[in-house]
């Protein structure tokens, strides 16, 4: 028996329409799966050819009653920004590629391919999506829930409200949400204003038409509170990504090395334009560049071997010092489209090579 026919019965159970998928292709492998009912699901599981599909597909929207937002990063990274943005959810996917989904239940999201800009986030209010343990063969690997399952369907929560980018008038936002409206609306705005002044002005306009106003004192304080993290460069909300240089990353992912990102930044001064170039850490030292002993070169150097900044061509030894070059290392994305840089670099990082303390 095929994925489909082990399993659609537990997804018809559940009240979810259910369709066989060719997982390799991605594709549905039946037509008319936008009319697919647990009924139905039932029926193609009992037609060999459907039944032995290694792939379940779910109708997404208002069949289903669930929206899924597809993180197309392996990277963990991308999917906590996904829940800070859109929300917790007791339903996480992994992919058989390692990437993750989350589903939320359907509020009349549309279907919504890369809406935010260099983030690789899918909003799936409509179509189809693949489903655990759909299989792929190519790979060896099959989706799993990461977190919750079938049984958490019915506790599914929405999508936070202005995570799709939409404003929301503050007439319409209700006890219980005005504080957390309110934080975000001043967020925003920070980067509008020259001073706290000019915020506490806008935030306590906008507040002031809310259904049920909070006391000044508490608006005042969401916006003062506001404006700590604008003045601090630390105000991301609102923005499609953190404004990050490739330098901020290189110092994110050395931070812990301070050595090995001097280092770096002396290679990139003296070699970025070539080939390949020597290491040699006994002259280094000797010529004072940098300042530091033999050991603490190589030791240096190996940590940039590890964490793939360098490329070893030429093992060192005892006659001859090794041959180097540079790397373009940051992940790319194996889809044919772009997928940005992990908004915090160091998920997906392959170890690389060890090189000798030898000169």
């Amino acid at each position: 028996m095929g994925v489909f026919a082990q399993h659609s019965e537990a997804y018809a159970d559940a009240g979810l329409p259910a369709f066989p998928v060719d997982t390799l292709h991605k594709r549905p492998a039946v037509r008319g799966w936008q009319k697919a009912t647990p009924r139905l699901a039932r029926t193609w599981a009992h037609v060999e050819k459907l039944g032995n599909a290694d792939g379940l597909g779910i109708v997404m929207g208002k069949p289903s009653g669930i929206t899924e937002i597809d993180v197309d990063a392996a990277s963990e990274a991308w999917l906590a920004a996904a829940v800070e943005r859109f929300g917790e959810t007791p339903i996480v996917i992994g992919t058989a590629t390692g990437k993750a989904k989350l589903w939320y239940r359907h509020n009349g999201e549309d279907r919504k391919i890369r809406p935010f800009r260099n983030q690789p986030i899918d909003v799936l209010g409509g179509g189809f999506t693949i489903a655990p343990p759909s299989w792929r063969e190519d790979l060896g690997a099959a989706y799993a829930f990461r977190s919750g399952g079938l049984g958490d369907i019915a506790n599914l929560p929405t999508i936070r409200a202005d995570a799709l980018g939409f404003d929301r008038p503050a007439e319409t936002v209700q006890t219980g949400e005005r504080n957390n409206h309110l934080w975000r609306y001043c967020m925003t705005q920070a980067r509008y204003c020259d001073d706290v002044e000019a915020l506490l002005d806008v935030a306590a306009s906008w507040a002031s038409t809310f259904p049920d106003p909070l006391p000044v004192a508490e608006v005042e304080r969401t916006a003062r509170s506001a404006w700590k993290y604008e003045a601090a460069g630390r105000n991301y909300v609102g923005l499609r990504k953190p404004q990050l240089s490739e330098g901020d990353r290189i110092m994110d992912a050395l931070i812990d090395k301070p050595d090995a990102l001097v280092l770096y930044q002396l290679l990139v001064r003296w070699h970025q334009n070539k080939s390949d170039f020597s290491i040699a850490p006994r002259a280094m030292s000797e010529a004072g560049n940098p300042p530091w002993s033999r050991q603490r070169i190589a030791r240096t150097r190996d940590v940039l071997l590890e964490r793939r900044f360098l490329e070893e061509l030429r093992a060192p030894s005892r006659h001859r010092s090794g041959l180097y070059r540079l790397r373009t290392w940051w992940p790319v994305s194996g889809n044919n489209h772009y997928t940005p840089f992990s908004p915090a670099y160091g998920e997906g990082r392959q170890p690389g090579g060890r090189a000798s303390d030898r000169d």
